[in-house]
């Protein structure tokens, strides 16, 4: 124990690790779980894509008002609240009997994961003085790595032993157990000492305004009809609130986003590098274990092996990263993730249905080591262009646009990624029709082999044609993957522009003015754990 700082402090820090462990146990499970519960739940794509989506819009949705339910219930018992949450939630999900239900069970657990983080780091940095909140600090972002790993190899394991449920199991035991921390271990502090912010109401119902009907439009177009007047109602009342969002933005008294800080060119330039590759790395996170597994046949113990090293590699990169964005022009750490990033994707892109794991795991790697290149350097460079006095409400904005290009990435590439298959199949069984001799050949050897095998000829032809449409969707799914990565790549190219844009050194904080000054006090917000 280090000297200054009280067991009781130690005792806090242990139940508040363990809350930040929940988060990332959960995400990363049951992202490995996904392709169990479409089988399970008898979901496509579009559809199970909200299990992971729709938690992500309840905590953005969340985070903006947890300095008023920290003003209104204190510290200590909106901890408390958040982890009822979190484990009412994850228990009624492993007892989900279908696709609907473990959506509304997934709403409950959003609604505190939302306040759960915010709040932890509030308790961390409340509970330590000032020269130890850095310590205390890097303590729950280290605990957000070991989630990933637990989550990664864990969950894998008890999906492969036993099914999907059981991941809900194991985030429940940490909930719980911090919970149980929680009740006998954080003090109340007085009414007096909370903090008293109002509340951006309009704001958050106009922004869930914008992103449910934007993302059910998404998701179920396809089957709609991208005509249909169901699905224009969507988009025209999403592009209504988005509107209405903007307005309220720019001229409410307590706005939830200041918007007002976009006039500031590096942090606007920075924004939209990090909103394009956080809508990357999540999709891209959300469909690779699924690619894993679908087209590889991995299992998801084995997806968590090949995935376990991306959480250290993160932590890595992003010390490295920082520290070389500290000694020298920002802008070359940038560019070089955003190239690294392409590489991997033009990588992907280019897959067949044979690969080595270790070159996969490799990939990976660098994937995540990519994200955490481009991160650092680019919020020290969005942020050293603005007032000290906005610098927080500045991290609160980027936090809620990481969740919101998330959930957005999550819905674009489910959707993008059913169409395009869609298409491939169509074009695929177009070019089968136009080959009539090799479809016969591949046909009559097929049924040769199912003869051979001892089934009857009525028999062995209706198997060879089942197989031969498998070998088709099996060609359509991995060209649609493909198809989604290359278009990744290209954008981690564009993201070259903006990155290079920036201004190379800090100006002088008297020369700096954005438009008008911060209006509400933001929460503290982390880095995210789904790596």
């Amino acid at each position: 124990m280090n000297a200054g700082i009280s067991a009781s402090q130690w005792w806090i820090t242990l139940t508040v690790v363990l809350a930040g462990l929940v988060f990332a146990v959960d995400s990363t499970s049951v992202g490995i779980a996904i392709p169990n519960m479409m089988t399970s739940l008898r979901a496509d794509l579009d559809q199970i894509q909200w299990v992971v989506t729709i938690s992500m819009i309840m905590q953005t949705l969340l985070m903006p008002i947890t300095g008023w339910l920290t003003g209104l219930l204190g510290r200590r018992n909106l901890f408390l609240l958040s982890l009822v949450f979190v484990s009412a939630g994850t228990l009624l999900s492993s007892l989900a009997w279908s696709l609907y239900s473990i959506i509304m069970c997934r709403i409950i657990q959003g609604l505190g994961f939302g306040t759960l983080q915010p709040v932890c780091m509030a308790i961390l940095y409340s509970t330590f003085p000032p020269e130890r909140r850095g310590t205390a600090i890097g303590m729950f972002n280290l605990s957000a790595a070991l989630g990933v790993a637990i989550g990664r190899i864990s969950g894998g394991f008890l999906v492969d032993a036993f099914n999907w449920r059981m991941v809900f199991y194991l985030t429940l035991f940490f909930s719980l157990s911090s919970l149980v921390l929680g009740i006998f271990l954080l003090p109340a502090e007085p009414r007096e000492q909370r903090p008293q912010v109002t509340v951006d109401f309009w704001g958050m119902l106009t922004m869930g305004g914008f992103l449910v009907p934007l993302m059910l439009a998404l998701t179920q177009g396809r089957f709609e009809g991208w005509d249909s007047p169901y699905i224009r109602m969507l988009f025209m009342l999403s592009a209504v609130s988005f509107v209405s969002f903007i307005l309220i933005e720019l001229y409410g008294k307590t706005p939830v986003v200041n918007l007002r800080l976009y006039t500031n060119f590096d942090f606007a330039l920075g924004s939209l590098v990090q909103f394009l590759v956080s809508i990357l790395f999540m999709s891209s996170t959300f469909i690779i274990t699924i690619f894993l597994q679908r087209v590889y046949q991995y299992t998801p113990s084995q997806v968590g092996v090949l995935t376990f090293h991306e959480g250290w590699v993160f932590g890595v990169g992003a010390l490295l990263a920082g520290r070389l964005a500290d000694r020298m022009d920002p802008r070359f750490p940038l560019v070089f993730g955003l190239v690294c990033f392409a590489i991997v994707y033009f990588w992907l892109g280019g897959l067949s249905a044979v690969a080595p794991a270790a070159l996969i795991v490799g990939m990976l790697c660098l994937r995540s080591f990519s994200y955490a290149a481009v991160n650092s350097p680019n919020m020290l460079m969005a942020l050293r262009t603005l007032p000290e006095a906005q610098v927080g409400m500045a991290t609160g904005l980027f936090a809620v646009s990481r969740s919101i290009s998330g959930a957005i990435g999550v819905a674009l590439s489910a959707f993008m990624l059913e169409h395009q298959r869609a298409t491939h199949a169509i074009a695929l069984a177009q070019q089968q029709a136009g080959l009539t001799l090799p479809s016969q050949l591949a046909m009559t050897g097929l049924q040769q082999t199912f003869t051979g095998l001892g089934d009857a000829d009525s028999l062995a032809q209706v198997k060879a044609s089942a197989q031969l449409h498998h070998m088709m969707m099996g060609e359509a799914t991995i060209a649609a993957y493909q198809d989604i990565f290359i278009l990744s790549g290209f954008i981690s190219l564009f993201n070259i522009l903006p990155g290079l844009l920036r201004q190379r050194e800090e100006p002088e904080q008297d020369e700096i003015t954005v438009g008008e000054p911060q209006l509400a006090k933001p929460v503290l917000s982390s880095e995210p754990a789904d790596h």
